[in-house]
């Protein structure tokens, strides 16, 4: 998993929420000559007014303070810098952009052998091309519908998979389900979802991923979920018409369709008003096309995900949309990001930032991706595509399979993931020790895969070398459970695994390897504080490394002003410094961040090593970071490496990439002597850095601590109140064969055997050693 904390709390500010959402006007009909993409960062609620009241369209749905792209005339522009914004320009000419995708497109449809993939596609056209692709593969794939929209066109849809296989019928494969275009101007959506159904028809004979995966499961598309905005969007001058074309009051039209499912209807992120580019409807699934949607899911009941393509910023979300508080099934989620963040990042290159959409973008109450988690119990997932700004809606049609590649990559880590026969996930930290009195709860999550949960799911457990005992555990929240871990003292260790039977038969297994990748957690005992640091006074901590070049934002440590990207306090509880990468708020989001290269924080010299005798040492490093990169022109284009030293600095390495933006402080601890040897000349550094340009990068550092969760040794081996040469002779008597009536653990050096060197250890001890 991703190594998030389940429990942090989640505080967002989105101040004025409801007058924020009520100012996004839609976009007018065009043309729009002399009119600029401008993102413009405010820092107040005033300040988001101003904005709002005073552009002609706004391009995305950030609701927030903030930074947020809108459309604007050159006076409006004026107005703005006058009032002292600086707004940054995206696009310089947006009909021109609009002119020059009309005459690619144009071209390209002149041209009788040009690449189906070579330019954006019409309604139609996207009909026509499953149909041809139905008619090639007549063994995988066939066509359906799901019912007529506002104004009569019919939604159509694609399924295909592997052909049957002895004791894999395709009827008992589970679906994956894939649709685009819920807003009408995102056209890299549909294109994007008939790459998909392409590329994996196309590939099935000579790739073997590809075939293992249509072998596994079914995959359904359906590109456009929004036929009549799409149409429309295709006509003079409406080329950036988001929502449908439900006729609404005061002469308006459309709803938005993915603020009109009923989970979370009405809330945070979401307008009543019919102007509004949000606006979710007069009811949740007032639309027919969001009822078809809902119908179709419903009718399905082996469609165990449910992936929603948008556009644009380049990022990889999961549930919630309407809420900050974390879902039930956070840990199987964060996986979930991160496998699909990894395959695509690794076709072309490009980052896509994962998380929770609430605090990945911003708060979309009545979202897709909710209703099928909340009320389907399956996996909602969104994909905003391409690009961060640069051309946004307009994305030149030269990027269509590039946007295609890197997102097959992603989709075929979704089908192998939802059509294991269970998804099992740990669900928050796993505890480094035990309770020598009580159970210990550990969480993990069991969602339907190929199969559903047939009886209760199974902790597998032992104490030391003793038998392995298997516990039925209860269900605890949703697909959530709870277990105890038997309680253990040092320096026994607990070691333990999860199971679950399948309705297809097959035990699954959490980690796979069962009993020999068990999860091990020590014995109760003491825990040795080698090293803390709340950053409330300076205790040697170092600005600056070799080959750093940050012009900007160099880390500080006092107490941090709030922006939009950075936190208005520290991490600890009783106090108020941290380090920052520039504490000050300034007037911008971007005003003291990270700028033009890397700023490395490093911290002063620490032990981490495990007193000698101590049983089942291991030395845990803990701190709490912040960090935010999903504003600026190139947001998510960065991340903040994290890595340790046990020389001093001299070489290093890495614990962790961040780059996820959780908008809290997040903690994480690390067992050392899983990544290096520990040693008494530990560093640790934190590498701050904006390499992507144009990216808005904040980070923060606090409570630092390194502990030793071990056991110490009872010197008091003949148990008479004192450590002294009484119990050096007590020792001596056992190693020669004599009885042992204390039951305190002759073998003191933990060597696995009683000799000597148990007699020379405990004397060390009692000396001071």
């Amino acid at each position: 998993m991703s190594g998030f904390a389940r429990n942090f709390s989640v505080i967002v500010a989105f101040a004025g929420l409801a007058a924020s959402v009520l100012a996004q006007p839609s976009a007018p009909p065009g043309p729009y000559p002399g009119q600029k993409l401008v993102r413009v960062t405010t820092t107040n609620q005033r300040e988001f007014d101003q904005v709002m009241q005073g552009c002609t369209a706004v391009w995305d749905c950030n609701i927030g303070i903030g930074p947020v792209d809108v459309q604007v005339t050159q006076a409006q522009l004026d107005a703005l810098k006058a009032a002292g914004f600086k707004p940054q320009v995206m696009v310089s000419d947006v009909q021109a952009l609009l002119d020059a995708e009309q005459a690619q497109i144009a071209a390209a449809h002149a041209q009788a052998d040009i690449g189906w993939f070579s330019t954006y596609r019409t309604l139609d056209e996207i009909n026509q091309h499953m149909l041809d692709l139905v008619a090639a593969y007549p063994g995988m794939a066939s066509s359906f519908n799901i019912g007529q929209s506002l104004e009569g066109r019919t939604t159509y849809g694609m399924r295909f998979s592997g052909p049957d296989l002895p004791g894999n019928p395709r009827a008992s494969r589970p679906a994956i389900f894939f649709q685009g275009c819920q807003h009408a101007r995102e056209w890299i959506s549909p294109m994007t979802n008939m790459y998909l159904a392409d590329q994996m028809l196309e590939r099935y004979a000579t790739d073997s991923r590809v075939r293992s995966v249509l072998d596994q499961c079914e995959v359904i598309v359906i590109p456009v979920v929004n036929p009549d905005g799409y149409a429309y969007t295709w006509t003079p001058n409406n080329r950036l018409w988001r929502k449908n074309r439900r006729p609404n009051a005061v002469g308006s039209f459309g709803v938005d369709m993915n603020r009109n499912w009923d989970l979370g209807f009405g809330g945070e992120g979401s307008s009543a008003d019919p102007t509004s580019e949000i606006f979710r409807g007069v009811s949740a699934f007032s639309e027919v096309e969001t009822q078809h949607l809902r119908d179709f899911v419903e009718s399905e009941p082996r469609i165990r995900s449910h992936m929603d393509f948008h556009s644009y910023s380049q990022l990889v979300m999961s549930p919630w949309a309407w809420t900050a508080t974390l879902p039930p099934d956070f840990g199987v989620f964060a996986a979930l990001d991160v496998a699909i963040q990894s395959s695509i990042r690794g076709v072309n290159g490009v980052t896509y930032a994962q998380g929770p959409v609430y605090t990945t973008i911003y708060p979309a109450a009545g979202n897709a991706l909710d209703w099928s988690y909340g009320v389907r119990g399956v996996l909602g997932m969104t994909i905003e595509l391409r690009d961060t700004g640069a051309f946004g809606f307009v994305l030149p049609a030269d990027q269509i399979v590039p946007t295609g590649e890197e997102n097959l990559a992603g989709a075929l880590t979704l089908c192998e993931f939802a059509s294991r026969p269970l998804v099992m996930e740990l669900d928050g930290e796993l505890p480094l020790r035990v309770d020598a009195g009580s159970g210990t709860p550990v969480a993990f999550s069991v969602m339907p895969g190929a199969g559903t949960v047939v009886g209760a799911p199974r902790l597998v457990a032992r104490v030391g070398t003793g038998p392995w005992v298997t516990t039925p555990v209860n269900e605890s929240t949703g697909t959530v459970y709870t277990a105890m871990l038997p309680s253990a003292a040092c320096p026994e260790v607990v070691s333990y695994y999860f199971e679950a039977t399948s309705s297809t038969g097959v035990v699954v297994r959490l980690p796979a390897e069962g009993g020999m990748g068990a999860y091990r957690a020590a014995g109760a005992g003491q825990d040795v504080l080698n090293f803390e640091d709340d950053m409330e006074m300076d205790r040697g901590w170092r600005v600056g490394a070799p080959g750093d070049n940050a012009t900007a934002g160099l880390w500080q440590r006092g107490v941090p002003q709030q922006t939009a990207a950075q936190p208005g306090m520290d991490n600890s509880p009783n106090g108020v410094n941290c380090w920052m990468t520039g504490l000050a708020a300034g007037g911008g989001v971007g005003a003291f961040d990270v700028d033009g290269g890397t700023t490395t924080l490093t911290s002063p010299r620490f032990s981490a090593v495990v007193p000698r005798y101590t049983r089942a040492g291991a030395a845990v490093l803990t701190y709490a970071r912040w960090y935010s990169n999903n504003a600026g022109a190139n947001p998510n284009a960065d991340s903040m490496p994290v890595q340790v030293s046990n020389d001093d600095g001299a070489t290093w390495v890495t614990l962790e990439d961040v780059s996820e933006n959780a908008g809290v402080w997040v903690t994480r601890s690390f067992v050392l002597e899983n990544v290096l040897t520990p040693t008494s000349t530990m560093r640790l550094r934190f590498l701050a850095r904006d390499l992507g340009g144009g990216s808005i990068v904040e980070a923060g550092v606090d409570d630092v601590s390194v502990h030793i969760a071990g056991c110490a040794p009872d010197l008091d081996l003949n148990q008479d109140g004192n450590a002294d040469q009484g119990d050096v002779d007590y020792l001596i008597n056992v190693v020669a064969g004599g009885g042992n009536d204390t039951g305190i653990d002759p073998d003191f050096n933990g060597d696995g055997n009683v000799d000597q060197g148990d007699v020379d250890a405990l004397i060390d001890a009692i000396a001071g050693g």
